[in-house]
Order: structure tokens, then sequence, then C-alpha cells
């Protein structure tokens, strides 16, 4: 007789630990694994349990019999009858909820989900090394019928986490899915040095950090916004006190945002809506709500359209408000235009910039740059944009709102969100760009090397920064790498081992904007790189790192001693 909790192996009764991995725990780790847990199959993700079931249909039907989503699409539809069917095999589910699943994924109109083929014909036994480096721990049996199945996750040749899957077998020997969770590991890989404090979250937030900007500073308290990618959860407004990391107020906010659209400025939060401008005290109370003139609206409320060369015929690149509440700047498919509140009337700042047929493509089509997330700057005398590019931006345009002009500066920048990522009325810097000669342009795209450079909103000037360390190069760098706030401007180094991220190192530095002296490297990490929430008026920089959800923190600098000067 079997014992209760008895490991299963070749040598004890049970299921056949091969088949067991390939008919039910292989597809789970990449389908209903990514809900890290769940006591209930009700608390797995429908569209999960959807990507499951669709695995096992095609190991069983193929896909000869499914009809495409469109003419020419690669997806097919795949029935909702058929869809259930599976879910309750192997979750002993009798329906399945599609009340909140993405449209992307399920089409009401159609009962069918849309998935695309699996183009995997052979799934590695549970003794290989896989690509995700996921091996078979162990499986226990119950004598009630349950099933244990441990699963490990190898990240840089350790043990980074344990799935635990729990299965029940019915009086056939099938098995059905029952719940599930996921256990990270702290192998105490990350190193600080530096003089900073650590806190392991912000108290009074549960979200996820990646969703968090910095916008402002009042008080001494951090105003923060926070834009979910999931639909499900509301964006607020709060006020963070950076001292003990508490989140001291919050408000929601009845409209989805994105985290660009939200700027404190004249003491006061500025929400851009589709709709509406939202003003805000300081301590988050409603103090107006401007609804946008017509014409804009009418130009968001647009669908956005290409032409058959993938240009686009209709395009909305985003707006702002000043400070008074008396003008607006949008942009779209025409250029940039200002737009005054008391009388409604528009004025064309800037046109889309044709392209240069000189000037060298990177094997793409030739296209013009579209104007985007224009920004009121340099006292609210100047508005600038982002000029769109092939993988890139191509630049920024400077309109001069006295002097009725515009200018270009030709700064290519690979992936940021650049003018959106705008906090302060002081500048934008960018680290280790490549920059090309301009003697060389048209010289098989020769270059003069990296630089690292400061664009003044108030001057319109290029700045070249100096950096004694300027670690390695060559590699886009995301928008949380760099913070450019009141008096100060914070950024990250890296100088990668080649080998596995455990033997990284990066590292904190910071910027005096008055002198565009640079201090650096005063906090160095090892394996696991920061993403900068902001900097202070004094120089403290907020940053945070994670390794894996067991290994993480959030932190603060020390001031720098430029702000007592």
């Amino acid at each position: 007789m079997l014992t209760d909790n008895k490991p299963i192996s070749g040598e004890s009764p049970g299921p056949d630990l091969e088949h067991l991995w390939q008919e039910y725990i292989y597809d789970g780790i990449y389908t209903i694994g990514n809900t890290w847990e769940f006591d209930s199959v009700q608390g797995i993700d429908p569209a999960a349990v959807a990507q499951f079931c669709w695995l096992k249909y095609q190991e069983e039907k193929g896909i000869a019999d499914l009809q495409p989503e469109n003419e020419g699409n690669l997806s097919l539809l795949f029935p909702l009858a058929d869809a259930q069917k599976y879910a309750e095999r192997y979750f002993n589910l009798t329906t399945l909820d599609v009340s909140k699943i993405p449209d992307y994924y399920y089409k009401p109109e159609k009962q069918a989900f849309t998935f695309t083929p699996n183009l995997e014909d052979f799934k590695p036994f549970d003794t290989i090394v896989n690509g995700w480096g996921i091996r078979l721990d162990k499986v226990v049996r119950s004598n009630d019928g349950t099933l244990t199945v441990g699963v490990e996750y190898y990240t840089d040749n350790r043990v980074g986490s344990r799935h635990t899957f729990t299965l029940k077998e019915r009086a056939d020997g099938s098995l059905y899915f029952v719940d599930g969770r996921r256990e990270f590991i702290n192998n105490h890989l990350v190193a600080l040095t530096g003089d900073i404090k650590e806190f392991q979250n912000i108290e009074g937030f549960s979200g996820d950090l990646q969703e968090v900007a910095i916008v402002g500073e009042a008080e001494g308290k951090l105003l923060l916004v926070y834009a979910p990618y999931n639909q499900s959860q509301s964006p607020a407004l709060l006020l963070l006190n950076p001292n003990d990391m508490k989140v001291e107020q919050r408000v929601e906010l009845s409209s989805r945002i994105e985290s660009t659209e939200v700027k404190f400025s004249d003491g006061r939060w500025f929400v851009r809506f589709k709709d509406r401008v939202s003003v805000y005290s300081r301590d988050l109370e409603v103090l107006e709500e401007i609804p946008l003139p017509a014409i804009v609206a009418a130009k968001i409320e647009r669908e956005q359209k290409y032409d058959s060369m993938g240009l686009a015929d209709v395009y909305f690149g985003g707006y702002d408000i000043s400070s008074d509440l008396s003008r607006i700047v949008y942009t779209d498919e025409i250029g940039v235009k200002l737009v005054t509140l008391e009388d409604g009337k528009e004025k064309l700042l800037a046109k889309t910039v044709g392209p240069k047929p000189s000037e060298p493509s990177r094997g793409a089509l030739l296209t013009p740059s579209y104007h985007c997330f224009p920004r009121f700057v340099a006292d609210e005398r100047k508005v600038i944009t982002t000029l769109t590019g092939y993988e890139s931006t191509s630049g920024f345009t400077f309109c001069d709102l006295d002097k009725g002009t515009s200018t270009r500066v030709d700064i290519v920048i690979e992936g940021s969100l650049a003018t959106g990522v705008i906090r302060y009325d002081t500048g934008l810097l960018f680290v280790n760009g490549y920059w090309y000669a301009e003697s060389s342009r048209e010289n098989n795209g020769q270059t003069d090397g990296y630089k690292t450079t400061f664009l003044d909103f108030h001057t319109g000037k290029v700045r070249e920064i100096e950096l004694s360390e300027p670690g390695d190069t060559g590699y886009i760098r995301f928008d949380d790498q760099s913070y450019i706030g009141r008096n100060f401007a914070a950024f990250v180094t890296s100088k990668r081992s080649g080998s596995d991220s455990i033997n990284d190192r990066h590292y904190l530095n910071r910027i005096e904007l008055g002198t565009l002296k640079p201090e650096q490297e005063i906090v160095s990490i090892t394996a696991a790189a920061p993403h900068i929430l902001g900097v202070l008026s004094d120089g403290r920089i907020v940053f945070w790192y994670q390794y894996n959800p067991a290994e993480k923190g959030i932190c603060i600098t020390s001031a720098s001693s430029a702000s007592s000067e």
C-alpha cells in the first residue's frame, strides 16, 4: 500500500513521470503557470486556461478544421465550445468565464478565441534541459489521489524559484489541476555599496513599481502617478514620504491614463485625460475640470489609420496644457498646433517634417517625422516635441512662441520616450548616445563615437558632458535609467560580465545641472540593475531593484554636497 506523501519514482507505483510531464506540467508552465498563486482553478487567468486548452486541442486534432480569424491572418478561431471541453477535462471546470478576457484573445461575436498555431513539434523530456532552465524536481502522491508536483526554475545556474502544482486523480486515472503557487528564493546575490537607506517596499502600495513614476516634489513629499497596465486596476495619484517610504495620501482616477499624461507645475497636478484636464491641489483635492476644446477632442477620438506604405493618414501625438490654463498644444498628422482656449483659435507652429533622401535610412523606407509628446518648456515660452523615426527618434523640435519660429535639434535616440518623460522645466539628458559626425553623414554612416549630452530647454543648446567612467556602451537604454529633476539629474551606467547577470555591476551617477559637473558611481549594485524613480532637489536619488520577487528593495541615497553650496 502507498503511504501518505510518498515520493513517486521509477520503482514506486503511480503515474508515469514522463507522461505527467508531457501531458500536464510542460504546457502548464508557460500558460497557467503565469498565475503565480491560485487556490482554485477559478483563480487562474481564464485566458491562460484557454491557451492551455488550445495546446491540447492541437495535439489531438491539429488545426486543419479551424478557420482563420481574417483572410491573410495567421491567427485561428478556436471555438469556445471546444475550449470548454478541454477545460472540464484538465481543470474540472464546467464553464469558462470569458467576460474579462481581452478582445485580442477572445471574440464574443464569434464565440471563439484567437490564437496562433503552436510551432513546437517536440516537447523535451523531463530529464532534458529546456530553454527555460526548468526541470521536474519531485512528485509526491497522497492516499486521497492527490499529486503534488514540484518544478524548479534555474536562473544564473541556481534554483531561483520553485513552482508547485497540485492535481487530483479521477477514477479513470486522468488528472485535473487543483491549485498552484510559485515560491521565489532569496539567494542573496544582490550587493549594494554607497550611502543609502533601504526599504523592503513602499508601505501602502502593493502595485508594480515599473508602473510608477515620480512627477514632482513639494514640501518634502514626493508626488507619484501609478498607471497600471492591468485594466482591472485603477490609476492613482500618491503622496509619498521619502524618509519612511510610506504613502500618506492617495486618490483614484476615474479614467485610464499613461504616466506621461500627468505633470506637477505651479504647485498643482495636471492630469491630461482624453476628454478633459483635471487639476488637483498639492494635497490631491480637485480644483478644476476643464473640458478639451472640441477640435482637440475630435482629433483624439479618431482611429489611427495608415496608407499602403505604412505612413499615418490619421495620427495624434499627444497634447499639453499651459499652467495658466489658457493654451493647449497638440500634434497630429499635419504638425504642431496651438489652441487658445478663450477664443478657440488654432495656429500651426511647425509642420510634419518630410523625409530627406540624402540621410541614411538603415534599410527602411524614407518616411516623414511626426511630432509627438508636445510639452510647454522654457517658462512656457517654447514648445518642444519629439520627432519620430525608424525604430528611434529622429530629433526634436523647439517652437518659440514669442518669435513664431521652429528649430530642429538632430539628436537620434533609440528606445526612449524623450519629451514624454519631462518632469521639470530644465532639459533632456542623453547618456552614451551614438553621435554621427556632421562630415560623415553620407560617408557610410561612420561616427565619432559615444557622447553624453544635455539639451537645455531655455537656451536650446546641446552641451557635452565628459564622463570619466562611461561604462559599457552600444545598447538601448531604458527610460528609467535616467531622470532629470529640478537641480540634479541621475543616470545609470553598467559594466557587464558577459556571462551571467550575477557578476554585472551597475552604478548610480549624479549631475548638478547648474554646472553639468558629474558625480560618478556614488552607488554600486551587483547582479540587479537599478531603476530610477526620481531625483530630489537636494540630489537624493530614489531607485528600486529586483533580482526576483524575493530579492528586491527600494532605496534612497544621501544628498549631494553641491546642494548645500
